[in-house]
């Protein structure tokens, strides 16, 4: 990994480390990159709500047409919609101006492939050294790209209709309950769930850029006063989004949190009682994807963290569905990364068909134990976890390290692994035995501060 790209493209705070001036030399740098494949490429620009986006949006822009780079803007857009643009309109590669989840003062620039994939490492890698060196292909006034503006709601509207049964969505006419956070998927979100018959109600839906209702990471402390609003009005289902939508999660009609993996395994569930095929997830998801798999006999495939990654390996097997633990669910026929929306959309679809109530799918599910915590940790995060490998392998124990240092017992297991984006170590735990995955965390807790004292717990 370079020094600019992190584990979701290049991010931070704006104008401290992202501005103008940055993002135009980004745009000249991957302008440049794509001058080497193609003589007249073409990219898609699209940005999530934030104040920050439209100025270094423009200027990312700005920056790819002085590279004679023709560009199509698709303007305020949730991230899976920007990559779903890029593969119907068959262009070159596309960017987000996105800081996800982060705070409203975050910005960022995610780079795509043609297809709409994460640009690859690799591929990041050379952009980087471009960006760096600042030699930058120029062109004269007449060779010039030009930038058209695009609205391709409409299009992602009839693809999401064209997989799903309306009939059964517009015959239960489900009330569903949407918080946006201020982020773009409000713009998509609310008007799919209208147009297939359901009765909405959008909160937080004002674009403003500043997330002032709520922070944009959709987890249970932020979503407190959105689980009161659903303890009062009952809904038969209620998503919670990030900043740029390319995440759902879900509260049930009496305001309880339900954590990603659960919803991935419903999804799941519904998506092979369809079609059969193999998934795909990553080390740090339940164990409850792989007991859904055995019930139609496909096979699951774990990866490294990272949507980027369960998105390579999906096209790699031909796979059905992929996701994560954080609640993000890849359809890849339809985009080749998260999507927040047609997540909602086919749980909206599955308790229509079934004619059941959310809690009623969700208990059909196998049960789980999870704990999950963190630790600040300002050093070689990488190094203390791999120190934490060796103490283990050396008491006896059986370690995955594919993405951090996973830890297998009898009845679960416990992940250790170093943040990319936060000064923090992730400790995830899960266990079939209620209380034994508090232990799991515990005994992954002793260890680290055995190694290092000074450790700061959160959970």
């Amino acid at each position: 990994m370079g020094k600019i790209f992190g584990t979701f493209g290049v991010r931070g705070v704006y104008p401290d480390f992202l501005n103008e001036e940055f993002a135009m030399k980004m745009g000249r740098a991957f302008g440049t990159f794509l001058r080497g494949y193609e003589e007249n490429p073409r990219v898609v620009v699209g940005r999530d709500s934030r104040r920050s986006g439209e100025s270094l949006m423009l200027a990312f822009i700005a920056g790819l047409l002085s590279s004679g780079v023709d560009v199509i803007d698709v303007g305020l857009l949730p991230t899976p919609l920007v990559q779903f643009s890029s593969r119907i309109l068959k262009v070159s590669g596309g960017a987000v101006i996105t800081a996800s989840h982060n705070p409203p003062q975050y910005n960022g620039i995610k780079l795509l492939e043609g297809n709409g994939m994460g640009l690859s490492r690799k591929k990041e890698g050379i952009v980087e050294e471009i960006f760096e060196s600042e030699k930058f292909f120029e062109v004269n006034t007449w060779k010039m790209g030009r930038r058209i503006a695009m609205d391709v709601r409409e299009q992602y509207f009839r693809e999401v209709e064209s997989r799903i049964d309306i009939d059964a969505v517009k015959s239960r006419k489900p009330f569903i309950l949407v918080d946006e956070a201020g982020g773009a998927g409000a713009v998509v979100l609310p008007e799919i769930l209208e147009k297939l018959g359901c009765k909405v109600l959008s909160v937080n839906s004002h674009t403003s850029g500043f997330f002032s209702a709520r922070n944009p990471e959709p987890n249970e402390k932020n979503l407190e006063d959105t689980r009161k609003m659903v303890k009062a009005l009952s809904p038969d289902l209620a998503v919670a989004q990030d900043g740029d939508a390319d995440r759902a999660v879900f509260l049930t009609r009496d305001g309880k949190f339900v954590q990603g993996d659960k919803t991935f395994a419903l999804v799941e569930k519904f998506t092979l009682e369809q079609k059969k095929g193999p998934v795909v997830t990553t080390v740090a998801t339940s164990d409850i994807i792989d007991e859904v798999a055995k019930i139609f006999g496909v096979k699951v495939y774990r990866t490294k963290v990272g949507d980027l990654v369960v998105t390579g390996k999906l096209l790699e097997v031909n796979g059905i569905i992929g996701g994560e633990e954080n609640g993000g669910v890849i359809f890849p026929d339809i985009v080749l990364g998260r999507d927040g929306m047609f997540t909602t959309v086919r749980i909206v679809e599955a308790i229509s068909k079934t004619e059941r109530n959310f809690e009623e799918l969700l208990l059909e599910l196998p049960v789980f134990y999870q704990f999950k915590g963190k630790i600040s940790f300002e050093g070689d995060r990488k190094k203390a976890v791999e120190d934490f490998a060796k103490l283990v392998l050396k008491e006896g124990y059986k370690v995955d390290t594919t993405d951090g240092t996973k830890i297998f017992f009898k009845d679960g297991w416990v992940l250790v692994r170093a943040s990319g984006t936060e000064p923090i170590i992730r400790v995830f735990t899960e266990s079939r035995i209620k209380g034994n995955e508090e232990k799991y965390y515990e005994f992954a807790v002793s260890r680290l501060k055995k190694l290092y004292p000074d450790l700061e717990v959160e959970v």
